[in-house]
């Protein structure tokens, strides 16, 4: 029994670089979000301009992670990983260096593109590993990029305060990249021989989409993943320059009403994974999409930076369970080809992150206020596609259940 606890333990902490690499995605883009005013003065670059290289980095991250199980096909999952983090040092080394704004572009879609690839490699590593409680497993895996994104505000936020230049938040990724890349290295002697799919790499895509009620429940549940992802993304890239430029808080007190609501993002996630398998996923969607979007709206309109952070607090809790349920929802929705479902889903939530940007920056042309409505507006899209996605469940049950079996 002690040694069944042992080994449970150890395969936990095996997954420790795997669970940092989903943790330093956030930190990698949310960091320039709370520098933005910062880096325009210095830039001479519009705020609008600058908050692109969102959009650049989530298309690259789209982008690897759809791309990133065609490497397994020559390389380990370990090499494709070291090889990753050895890219993205001297991207991170270029951009301490360079003023050209689409240079920035360029280097954050790099960025983006090989964190992508890493992202799915780590999650093929948490796949095969041999810990029974795949759910628990993977809510703790999830739950290092909310803290990642709560991590971010605090490093902006101390080189401002100190009055470094913000191009020194590259060397603190720089930093947390060599310590991943050293722990991968140092644990991967500890871990078995990598287990290789041949029989999903050879799969056919009419072999996994074959019917096409599961295809319509698939789509539609994939695309509410977007419009998700398109309000998550307004919340965590662009309130802390909302509320810098429009409530006048100062960056500390922005970052920190910002990593408030990751934090409720965790605690939510924490609630809804002991409520999940009791009611029907798209339920508890609708209930969270309802108590995400309500706070959100009254976020816009209050003055006190408490009111402020209250008000995020309640919407990360709405926010806390949505993206896990649909993931899991929707990656489940074939018995075969599973690989390739998580790259599909994960880039249909990436889109969003994709978009955001330039949804953003062309609102708040007319208003800063109307930007920031995107997130419940989004919200709300996503609200009704889970309605039509379970109405279409509902009316198609009893044949998609003997499909699926």
């Amino acid at each position: 029994m002690v040694k069944n606890k042992r080994d449970i333990l150890k395969n936990y902490l095996l997954e420790i670089p795997n669970f940092l690499s989903i943790f330093i995605v956030p930190v990698f883009f949310v960091t320039a979000s709370h520098m933005l005013l910062e880096m325009s003065r210095t830039t001479d670059y519009s705020i609008g301009n600058l908050s692109l290289i969102f959009t650049f980095f989530n298309g690259g991250l789209t982008a690897g992670q759809l791309t990133s199980i065609f490497y397994n096909r020559k390389f380990k999952k370990i090499h494709i990983i070291l090889a990753g983090y050895i890219i993205i040092i001297p991207c991170l080394i270029l951009l301490m260096l360079v003023r050209d704004l689409y240079l920035f572009y360029i280097f954050y879609c790099l960025i983006g593109y090989f964190a992508g690839v890493i992202w799915m490699q780590a999650t093929k590593y948490i796949l095969e590993n041999d810990i029974k409680n795949k759910d628990r497993l993977f809510t703790i895996f999830l739950n290092f990029y909310p803290i990642g994104h709560i991590t971010a505000p605090f490093i902006a936020s101390y080189l401002i305060n100190h009055e470094i230049s913000w191009r020194y938040s590259y060397m603190v990724m720089i930093f947390l990249v060599v310590i991943i890349f050293i722990l991968y290295f140092t644990l991967k002697k500890f871990r078995k021989t990598e287990v290789y799919y041949e029989e999903e790499k050879k799969l056919q895509f009419k072999k996994i989409f074959f019917d096409r009620r599961l295809n319509i429940i698939f789509i539609l549940g994939c695309i509410p993943l977007t419009f998700y992802a398109i309000s998550e993304t307004v919340i965590s890239t662009w309130a802390s320059p909302f509320l810098q430029s429009v409530k006048f808080f100062d960056v500390q007190t922005a970052g920190l009403t910002v990593s408030i609501f990751w934090i409720a993002v965790i605690a939510g996630r924490i609630i809804v994974s002991a409520v999940a398998g009791r009611f029907k996923a798209n339920y508890i969607i609708m209930v969270l999409s309802v108590m995400a979007i309500v706070p959100i709206i009254v976020f816009i309109s209050v003055k006190s930076a408490y009111a402020a952070m209250i008000t995020v607090a309640c919407a990360g809790l709405g926010y806390s369970g949505i993206i896990t349920l649909g993931i899991s929802s929707a990656s489940t929705v074939y018995k075969k080809g599973r690989g390739v479902l998580a790259s599909i889903v994960f880039a249909a939530a990436n889109s969003g992150i994709f978009i955001a940007p330039f949804i953003t920056r062309f609102v708040s042309g007319f208003s800063m206020n109307l930007s920031i409505a995107v997130a419940p507006l989004s919200m709300a899209l996503m609200f009704l596609f889970i309605i039509g996605k379970n109405i279409f469940e509902n009316n198609s049950g009893k044949i998609v259940n003997k499909i699926k079996k």
